[in-house]
């Protein structure tokens, strides 16, 4: 196993969750503000944790072409998510999560970007430590190169507007680990690389109506792997990669792979000497068997803490989320104990 404890004190956060489903809408008018409140942070500071990562369609919250102004609505609304965590003492990242898993990332991208991270630089720029910003969450199908040239224009519109705050900045192929090395040196102290961590996929994604293939179909695949659960291929998923991912299942998802994945994130932290941070990792309750969907947060929250590797996991509220359903519930009823405790977190008395 690799460590990378000497660039993990550059990252002023531990563990927290993801706030989703919260500022990811179509438009400003579509935004539930109330989904989350004040106690919402209280709680999450409560467990143990110390960051949420706050996901925001940003590029859905502009007034248009060309100058693509942000809604001084949804700033509104930003403004006091950030009022919210400072008063908490919890760290928030400001996250661009103008994203879609099927739609690849446009080459053309920094159009909009540049432009509404240096508003959102601006604003925040006298904020407290507690705030960071998150360049863009999970580009994928853009070129290696061309998205390194972005992301590196993307850090300095937002250093023309604020030398303090950190940035957090991440590869292609939705945030692997395989492209973290992909990524140019970028001339900047001040930078967290992120990556996202849901390995074994046939595991975590199993019963997803998302993604190409749907594994709705799919369930009952077991962690770790056991040769006398592992399910038969649904009919509908014959001749896909989910059919040979479930044929190589023993191997494939057993721990010692997914330690050598991890061991990728350190090794890449400790050669550049740059933090790095898991953005999201979960598991989706509605068809993942429940205490297996427990091993895998326990072996996953251990890897990640032993290798000094600070995480917010996906999810608080929804399918990958913290409650027993994924409609969530009341805080102090309805919390996934054995979730939360696998996680490292405490949970309310």
């Amino acid at each position: 196993m690799i460590t990378n404890t000497d660039s993990s004190l550059r990252i002023p956060f531990s563990r927290g969750v993801n706030f989703s489903a919260w500022f990811e809408a179509r438009s400003v008018k579509e935004i539930r503000f109330t989904k989350y409140t004040e106690q919402d942070f209280a709680n999450v500071k409560s467990l143990g944790a110390d960051v949420i990562r706050l996901p925001i369609a940003m590029h859905n919250f502009t007034l248009g072409a060309p100058e693509h102004a942000l809604d001084p609505a949804f700033l509104n609304y930003l403004d006091a998510a950030v009022e919210w965590a400072e008063k908490n003492g919890i760290h928030l990242i400001i996250d661009n999560h103008s994203f879609h898993p099927v739609n690849p990332t446009d080459t053309h991208i920094d159009n909009i970007l540049l432009k509404v991270w240096a508003q959102v630089a601006q604003r925040y720029k006298d904020r407290s430590g507690f705030v960071l910003y998150e360049v863009l969450n999970e580009p994928h199908g853009i070129p290696d190169s061309r998205w390194g040239e972005i992301q590196g224009a993307a850090i300095e519109a937002i250093r023309k507007k604020d030398n303090r705050h950190t940035i957090i900045v991440g590869g292609t192929e939705f945030n692997s680990i395989a492209k973290l090395q992909a990524l140019p040196v970028y001339d900047d102290a001040n930078l967290i690389y992120t990556f996202h961590f849901y390995d074994p996929h046939i595991f975590t994604h199993q019963g997803a109506t998302w993604g190409s293939p749907s594994l709705a179909s799919l369930s009952g695949v077991p962690f770790p792997p056991d040769e006398n659960r592992i399910p038969k291929t649904p009919s509908d998923l014959k001749d896909t990669w989910v059919e040979k991912a479930l044929g190589h299942y023993e191997t494939g998802g057993a721990e010692a792979a997914l330690n050598s994945t991890l061991d990728k994130a350190a090794a890449f932290s400790k050669t550049r000497d740059v933090p790095v941070f898991c953005g999201e990792f979960g598991v989706f309750m509605i068809q993942s068997p429940a205490e297996d969907r427990v091993k895998w947060y326990e072996f996953t929250c251990a890897a990640l803490n032993q290798r000094n590797i600070s995480w917010t996991g996906w999810d608080y509220y929804g399918g990958f989320g913290l409650f027993k359903t994924a409609a969530g519930g009341d805080f102090h009823k309805d919390l996934n104990i054995d979730v939360v405790r696998a996680m490292g977190f405490t949970p309310p008395a």
